[in-house]
């Protein structure tokens, strides 16, 4: 069983990996808590947020950040090239 308190309620239920866990979202100090599975409140504001499971940051805001940005010039690119063809058909 893991160190910390909060996971003892569970017994020896789950296995030993969610309870650790879930002792690692439950002591986050990112000024979140853990009000259930996914959703976070901001200690300070009271706000809630989505997240994952067991951490706030799930990491898909940096994933679609990268996916953003190679994806962006790719599409800019292709729509100045349309744009050159069809100018060109003009004329």
């Amino acid at each position: 069983m893991s160190k910390n308190k909060s996971s003892k309620r569970f017994g020896a239920r789950y296995g030993s990996r969610i309870r650790k866990n879930v002792d690692e979202a439950e002591s986050t100090p990112e000024g979140f808590e853990r009000v259930a599975a996914g959703i976070w409140k901001d200690k300070e504001t009271g706000k809630k947020v989505a997240g994952g499971a067991y951490d706030r940051d799930t990491g898909a805001d940096e994933i679609l950040s990268k996916a953003l940005k190679s994806g962006a010039t790719v599409e800019f690119e292709e729509l100045e090239e349309a744009k050159e063809e069809l100018a060109e058909e003009e004329e």
